[in-house]
């Protein structure tokens, strides 16, 4: 008997033990769980908020600034009320591991209360008898229970405060203590957020955030949210934990331990499939703000479960498509592949809402009748159903929210769908202007893969989620500003992206939020330094002008040159200025010259023309150069060469412009340009001519200095109601805008004195808006980049320059400039544009902030060439000065 008492003493000892190491080891969430109300909509422990800075990763993130964190460090600051000592505080605070709850209040806002663990008694009688005398300290019960309430001489109240089971518990707002009190005295069952995470393994973690998913709203956005971003925020786990994990590379993470995934469409479609690397930083855009992305490793078992959703879920899109086509209707849903990605385009004053649908999609070939006839039954307008642009089909779908109908409600947002195929991906827009930028940018490689801060993201083997939605702080700046107002500088200053990420696995769901900060910045001896590469000497220049081009792939440089004898010559090493011999010409290089796909091969040429000739010139892989050229009409002479959008075969088309004021198309390397004006006289053409493309129309805008603008149609007829006269001078092109209110688009362009001016495509004047002119001396001007991809408005003087954009509001000014001088706009991306201005005989190169690029002026008799290489955030500018073509560098980060 006495054995079996003791083989029983000794299995509870076993037990004992066991369970006391498995809660010592298995560590326990030190939130305050038992006292906080069951209304809470997030948790947070930390034990350094209290820290004078809590600094995070090489970037110096201080993640107090982050949101949600600001607020509660800010809470804590209701201590200075018991007494002036802050050494006394900052003693009391030291080390401990405070709570936060955070609770629903008016306004759609969220109060905080905090229990701060008490040590011993001699803090527990301080913090009953506050001492300070700007304070007036009043009681009330409640249920049994003293609270303290503290109020300022005024009688304003400043916070309550309740001591209970060893815990400082206080607020801002008193109503919330009293609700600690009913929790204490109901003896409610646990809450949802107590009774997955009270015992969360969270104790090495400095900070660990339980939340609702239903708090975020309170918390962070007060705003409307994006329709978008409410889908993707309903497909994330209805409670979820974060805790603060500072990696390698400056990454900021807060990461789960796992939590109870939700049911709902998206998640069934990934269930028990690994996600997948991220391969396709060449196909986004740069002008994206923010994307989500939708990925399964396993393309069998997605396309099953999708297939299924698909049969069971019908909608009005679906109706619609069955209608117009039938059966048929199937091949967008059986081809899908298991990758989608929607791209939120950042705002512009031409295209406000632009998003971008990427959809893995096999048998493209086979799909192209079927689109062809969708587009042609469900479009009512004629001639806009199909197109081509830069050898892409083009297809108007009227279907109202197709991709929503197709891939459900994560995709809304598309009114109508502007549809290409860009392998391996089909490809919808909202706007069939924001269809051809993106396939601009996919073309000349404006796109992350040539971003040092994108190319590298989500592209890991391992913990691949099926969920994931990356955001461009910059881009999305003036969004995220309007949906969460008051947000810390943090994020957009010292951080490039936000990756928020979700990831199934078994029976649990890990969401995770990284923060990328800005990759560490070049020493200060190199930092935003003008640097001279080379000097060549040159003493004459048989070109009108320098000639730079950039290699898209990486952003390498090239400087090309003719000599005596016109043979082009290529400086690619701007260290060593080694000249290379590449063909021969018929001439010196006129105008502008280019590097584009021209071929369509899959490479880039050089675009250059002499007075007589334009050229293709192609080099391979192993350095075989070929030459394809083109003469110009008997009798004319290159005057200018524009790249223009809109080719058919290549990535590109051009507009030569000739001496006697003829336009010519050349859309394909073989085929002699052919001229656009065959009906009508043209005089002073305004460079650059511009393209504008709609479905189904292509047309040329030609401005004259008299202030009679063209729509030429491909076939040189001019569009019926122009020209239109604005009758008065101008000194620069009109371009076009898409109109907001009727999403169509309309010419814009500025007068000599200012006026801005809108033409609708019917050849009349919509509106005029005169910009400030603080001098009578002002003119202004639209300014093209080199390759027309963008442009802005200028307004200058004898001394003075000032940059204003699309919509007349100066951005900046530069004074002090003599007269004669010159201005060029440098485009390279949304995120990397820039002025130069020669004034004299030097040359200053600003950004669109007006912050000066370098720490000298220039030397240049002439205007500059400007390059920039992305992966090195490195401009290079080319200039000449006397007898010398010199090679310039600065770094900007």
């Amino acid at each position: 008997m006495r054995r079996s008492y003791t083989l029983a003493l000794l299995a509870i000892l076993l037990l004992g033990a066991a369970g006391y190491f498995w809660y010592k080891g298995g560590g326990r969430s030190e939130a305050a769980w038992t006292l906080i109300p069951s209304n809470t909509l997030a948790v947070m422990t930390s034990d350094r908020l209290q820290d004078s800075a809590f600094v995070a990763t090489d970037a110096s993130i201080n993640v107090k600034n982050l949101p949600i964190l600001d607020v509660a460090s800010e809470n804590l600051g209701v201590l200075n009320w018991f007494t002036s000592d802050a050494s006394q505080i900052a003693a009391f605070l030291k080390d401990k591991a405070i709570t936060y709850s955070f609770h629903p209040i008016s306004g759609a806002r969220a109060g905080i209360i905090m229990y701060i663990p008490i040590a011993n008694e001699t803090e527990r009688q301080w913090l009953d008898s506050p001492r300070r005398s700007d304070i007036r300290v009043l009681h009330h019960t409640f249920q049994d229970q003293r609270i303290t309430d503290v109020n300022d001489t005024k009688s304003k109240a400043l916070f309550s405060y309740l001591i209970k089971d060893d815990y400082l518990i206080i607020s801002r707002q008193g109503d919330l203590i009293e609700d600690v009190v009913r929790k204490i005295s109901s003896r409610l069952q646990s809450f949802l957020l107590q009774s997955q995470f009270e015992y969360a393994d969270d104790e090495d973690y400095g900070l660990s955030l339980y939340i609702r998913k239903i708090g975020w709203k309170n918390l962070l956005l007060q705003s409307s949210y994006p329709p978008n971003l409410i889908e993707f925020a309903r497909l994330f786990p209805a409670v979820q934990d974060y805790h603060l994990v500072t990696g390698k590379n400056n990454v900021l993470s807060f990461q789960s331990l796992g939590c109870e995934p939700e049911e709902n469409y998206l998640t069934s479609w990934v269930t028990n499939q690994e996600g997948t690397p991220f391969r396709s930083h060449g196909h986004i855009s740069q002008q994206s703000s923010y994307l989500f992305r939708v990925a399964s490793q396993d393309k069998a078992a997605f396309k099953e479960k999708y297939l299924s959703w698909s049969q069971r879920n019908p909608s009005p899109a679906r109706e619609r498509l069955n209608y117009y086509i039938g059966g048929q209707g199937d091949s967008l849903v059986r081809n899908t592949g298991s990758e989608m990605i929607l791209c939120q385009l950042e705002e512009s004053n031409s295209i406000n809402d632009g998003k971008i649908l990427l959809v893995e999609f096999s048998n493209y070939d086979k799909l192209r009748p079927v689109l062809s006839r969708l587009a042609r039954l469900s479009t009512p307008e004629t001639n806009v159903s199909i197109d081509q642009f830069q050898g892409y089909d083009l297809y108007s779908v009227a279907i109202s929210e197709l991709p929503a109908g197709l891939y459900g409600p994560l995709f809304t947002g598309f009114p109508r769908s502007y549809i290409t195929y860009v392998a391996p991906y089909l490809v919808f827009s909202n706007n069939s202007q924001a269809l051809r930028n993106y396939i601009v940018d996919y073309e000349n490689q404006l796109t992350w893969k040539q971003s040092p801060d994108y190319d590298s993201l989500l592209i890991s083997k391992t913990d691949q989620a099926q969920l994931s939605m990356i955001v461009n702080l910059r881009k999305a700046e003036s969004a995220i500003s309007a949906a969460a107002p008051g947000l810390r500088s943090d994020l957009t200053l010292k951080m490039e992206s936000l990756v928020y990420e979700c990831r199934f696995e078994g029976n649990k769901a890990y969401p995770k939020l990284t923060l990328l900060p800005k990759k560490q910045r070049t020493s200060s001896k190199v930092l935003n330094r003008t640097f001279l590469n080379t000097d060549i000497q040159w003493p004459t220049l048989y070109d009108s002008g320098l000639t730079a081009l950039q290699n898209a792939a990486d952003g390498t440089p090239e400087l090309l040159l003719t000599d005596k004898s016109n043979n082009l010559l290529n400086i690619k090493d701007v260290k060593t200025g080694k000249i290379q011999t590449l063909a021969r010409l018929d001439g010196p290089l006129v105008g502008a010259s280019y590097k584009v796909d021209f071929l369509n091969i899959g490479r880039q040429q050089s675009i250059l023309g002499t007075p007589r000739t334009v050229y293709a010139i192609d080099e391979d892989e192993q350095g075989l150069v070929t030459p394809l050229s083109v003469s110009l009409p008997a009798g004319q002479t290159l005057e200018a060469l524009y790249r223009v959008d809109g080719g058919t075969e290549g990535s590109s088309r051009f507009v030569l412009k000739t001496t006697t004021s003829d336009l010519y198309a050349w859309d394909q390397v073989t085929k002699t340009p052919k001229k656009l004006n065959r009906f009508v006289n043209l005089e002073d053409i305004q460079s650059p001519v511009v393209a504008l493309n709609q479905l189904g129309n292509k047309y040329f805008i030609v401005t004259q200095r008299n202030g009679k603008i063209f729509l030429l149609k491909e076939d040189g007829m001019v569009k019926q109601g122009f020209p239109a006269d604005i009758l008065t001078r101008t000194e620069s092109p009109f371009a076009w805008t898409q109109n907001p209110a009727t999403n169509q688009p309309e010419l814009v362009g500025i007068s000599y004195l200012g006026e801005l001016i809108t033409i609708d495509l019917s050849g009349k004047i919509s509106s005029r808006r005169q910009l400030l002119r603080p001098e009578p001396s002002n003119r202004f001007k639209v300014l093209f980049d080199s390759n027309s991809l963008d442009w802005l408005i200028i307004r200058s003087s004898d001394s003075r320059l000032a940059i204003l954009n699309k919509e007349g509001t100066e951005q900046f000014e530069i004074k002090n400039l003599q007269p004669g001088s010159d201005i060029q706009y440098h485009f390279f991306g949304v995120d990397n544009r820039f002025i130069t201005v020669r004034s004299g005989a030097f040359t200053s190169i600003f950004d669109l902030t007006g912050r000066r690029l370098g720490d000298k002026p220039i030397p240049s008799d002439q205007p500059v060439r400007v390059t920039y290489q992305p992966a090195f955030y490195k401009v290079f500018v080319f200039s000449r000065s006397g007898p010398k073509i010199q090679a310039w560098t600065i770094k900007l980060r």
